[in-house]
């Protein structure tokens, strides 16, 4: 069962995420759109890049309220955009293109960059 403070802690995470959710995807869609040929995997570091700032501090002063290390939180990302990279790979391999395999592999790494951030992060 989720305790009251989790549940609060759960819907933080998801108004800051969501927020560097959507600095991350209008980052990519504004890159598809000046640079149609740039392939979906620089598209997706481009705009992981530059939310980074927009998911630490959120994060820091909005979900957990504890002043967690940028070392170990960009430790997290770069593991997430990992992540998000290999899915990205399969969703491009089968025959997937454009945007929808960014947002695809952007959300499913919500929960992983979650867990992370909850007991090692910001503990």
């Amino acid at each position: 069962m989720i305790t009251k403070s989790e549940f609060w802690r759960l819907f933080r995470f998801g108004i800051v995420g969501g927020g560097a959710t959507v600095v991350d995807l209008g980052t990519a869609t504004l890159c598809l759109h000046l640079w149609p040929t740039m392939s979906e995997h620089w598209v997706t570091s481009i705009g992981f890049f530059v939310a980074f700032w927009v998911s630490f501090f959120g994060h820091r002063y909005v979900t957990f309220q504890k002043h967690g290390k940028v070392s170990k939180f960009l430790l997290v990302a770069l593991f997430s955009l990992a992540v998000r990279n290999v899915l990205l790979s399969g969703l491009l391999w089968i025959g997937l293109s454009g945007l929808l395999p960014i947002v695809i592999a952007t959300l499913a790494v919500t929960i992983l960059t979650y867990v992370l951030s909850r007991i090692w992060v910001f503990a």
